[in-house]
């Protein structure tokens, strides 16, 4: 995981802006014949020429890998908006511009991935060091204005010195304690191990007694072990299905789960499922494994083409149809006519273990959407993001994600262009917001 987290970083690092195009302009009222277009261009060229320059000149000065890079953006953003719009359409390197708005978005993303990994440790734990080491080796290959981003303090942190909370004897001792039969052996080991890398990081120096070691390596392969045994009762478990498995299956899972111990047993994710089987909340098909053919619907939508929605006002909606005789290897693309798109990912990653219909809707109402998406009037959830794209919206807009009680928390979207993706595995409400 922590090696993803660094590529993400690297990647944000070296694709820093996205390509806009510059906006294009109607012809004037003045094209009328060529001699008349051409010394309407020669006066406008000339009357404005110096507000114009100064502003091509500001945009040319911004250096996107400087520390001026933040006040030169500024600079050029405050000229070029006290431009006329006549005066706007001859500054002809505005799409630079654009690229640097963008890439000044990459750029606090970056940074507050930075803040978020030193914030992540706290300060008094064993692994503070460590990680304050880890955060610095990603805070050094930033470039200066890159740096810029992040904050006074954090920066202070990471170039000052700083020493680990642990030391050998520390370490020894912690070994020596190691139990298997405690609960928290597995987090023991792992805060045993990870003491004694900062240690060595900090000091070449460092020497165990004969012994301790290797019953720290012990101690780790029965970590791995009982992993192991969670994992194949983990997938027993995942492997049950209301449409196939029996009593038997069932009884099958619940035995091998009480044969792990209770630390094996704290590995299985999904322990709460067995115990949904169990208790009977799904049921299970008699002999023969019959099951239910599901009614489904005429007008669908196509798997792997593009289907228009359904119109009602300010809602649309569209109809999939879920069963094992359908595709479920490829994506659906509903379309609108208000700018809006949504595409629902292969249902071979559906959680929902239900067949039937599947009825999407999406509202938009002013600055609100408001997106549905049920199987037998449940929720559904994918494993794979469902997406809401929204095209035409005004520059710089974000998305906030509106929960229970109207609390609002950011939502999950990307932005290329002039198109917003919105991401979401579930169903949800989200608030346009116009920065």
């Amino acid at each position: 995981m922590k090696n993803k987290n660094r590529l993400a970083l690297l990647a944000l690092v070296a694709v820093p802006s996205l390509i806009y195009s510059a906006p294009t302009t109607s012809a004037s009222a003045a094209d009328i014949t060529g001699h008349v277009n051409t010394a309407y261009i020669y006066n406008v060229a000339n009357t404005y020429n110096s507000n114009v320059a100064n502003v091509v000149q500001l945009i040319s000065n911004i250096n996107n890998t400087a520390a001026s890079f933040q006040t030169s953006l500024e600079a050029a953003l405050k000229a070029y908006n006290a431009l006329t719009e006549t005066e706007k359409q001859y500054v002809t390197n505005y799409a630079t511009l654009s690229n640097h708005q963008q890439t000044r978005i990459a750029y606090r993303k970056l940074a507050a991935q930075i803040e978020e990994k030193l914030a992540s440790v706290d300060s008094t734990s064993v692994n503070y060091y460590q990680n304050v080491l880890e955060t610095r080796d990603l805070y050094n290959i930033l470039n200066a204005a890159q740096k810029t981003f992040v904050s006074a303090q954090t920066q202070k942190i990471l170039t000052s010195s700083i020493l680990p909370n642990t030391s050998a004897d520390k370490v020894v001792n912690k070994i020596k304690l190691l139990n298997s039969s405690r609960i928290n052996f597995h987090k023991d080991v792992a805060e045993a191990r990870a003491e004694l890398n900062v240690l060595r990081k900090y000091s070449n120096n460092i020497s165990l007694p004969f012994g301790i070691e290797q019953l720290l390596l012990d101690a780790e392969q029965l970590v791995a072990k009982d992993k192991v045994a969670a994992k194949e009762v983990e997938n027993a478990i995942a492997a049950l299905s209301s449409k196939t498995s029996t009593a038997l299956d069932v009884q099958a899972a619940k035995t091998a789960f009480e044969a792990l111990t209770p630390i094996q047993q704290q590995l299985v994710p999904n322990v709460w499922t067995l115990v949904d089987y169990v208790n009977g909340k799904y049921k299970l098909p008699t002999k023969g494994n019959a099951t239910k053919t599901p009614i489904l619907s005429d007008t669908a939508a196509v798997p792997g083409k593009t289907t228009a929605m359904t119109k009602s006002g300010n809602t649309y909606k569209a109809k999939i149809n879920v069963a094992d005789s359908e595709n479920n290897s490829e994506r659906f693309v509903l379309t609108t006519k208000s700018n809006m798109t949504v595409i629902i990912p292969p249902l071979s990653t559906l959680i929902n273990e239900d067949s039937g219909v599947m009825d999407i809707q999406i509202t938009q109402k002013g600055n609100r959407i408001n997106f549905q998406a049920t199987l037998n009037k449940e929720p559904v959830i994918f494993e794979a993001n469902m997406e809401i794209i929204m095209e035409k919206l005004p520059f710089n807009s974000s998305i906030t994600q509106i929960g229970e009680r109207g609390k609002r928390t950011p939502a999950e979207y990307t932005v290329s262009g002039n198109r917003l993706f919105i991401q979401t595995t579930t169903s949800g409400t989200f608030q346009i917001v116009r920065n």
